[in-house]
């Protein structure tokens, strides 16, 4: 059985590889790009958000992500 980490982990890396690549991203093209699901990307956001490595902006009623150091 694989670990919880592990699998957040991995998500994780597809989004940010995806961020990185595309740049600045909505949920729903992130999942898209991935091929991971609503709720794999949001755990994948927050694990990436917990290390500071992701932000999210605001402009208007969309929201975005994007990596930080950007």
């Amino acid at each position: 059985m694989v670990g919880m980490e592990v699998v957040y982990g991995k998500n994780a890396g597809a989004v940010w590889r995806a961020l990185n690549e595309k740049g600045k991203l909505g949920l729903r093209d992130i999942s898209k790009f991935t091929k991971l699901s609503m709720l794999e990307v949001n755990g994948a956001i927050g694990w990436l958000a917990k290390e500071n490595k992701v932000r999210m902006v605001e402009n208007g009623a969309k929201v975005f992500y994007e990596l930080t150091g950007r």
